[in-house]
């Protein structure tokens, strides 16, 4: 009696979701391919494919200013101390006897 019960309310449930009407699943099914409720589908899929790109994108260009805003801090530091404690040195042939 159970397995019966059982059948009978998976039967009815996957007859209810076979019905055409409740299958549409997609903007142009249920809405058609023109419209205001097509287009804002449309938008949505574009703003959903773009979003990952947006954040990898905004991730790239933070990584890289920090790495030139670096490189060039190090530049400036580096020429600074080269400034500071330079000693030139020079080749002379009378002293190293070549």
């Amino acid at each position: 009696m159970r397995q019966r019960i059982i059948f009978g309310l998976v039967s009815v449930w996957t007859a209810y979701f076979s019905m055409p009407t409740l299958a549409y699943a997609c903007s142009v099914c249920w809405a058609g391919d023109t419209g205001p409720t097509a287009d804002a589908f449309n938008w949505s899929v574009i703003f959903l494919m773009a979003a990952p790109y947006t954040v990898v994108g905004s991730i790239a260009g933070w990584l890289f200013y920090t790495h030139r805003r670096s490189a060039a801090k190090h530049e400036k530091k580096e020429k600074n101390e080269t400034a500071k404690g330079l000693v030139h040195l020079t080749w002379n042939p009378k002293e190293s006897g070549r």
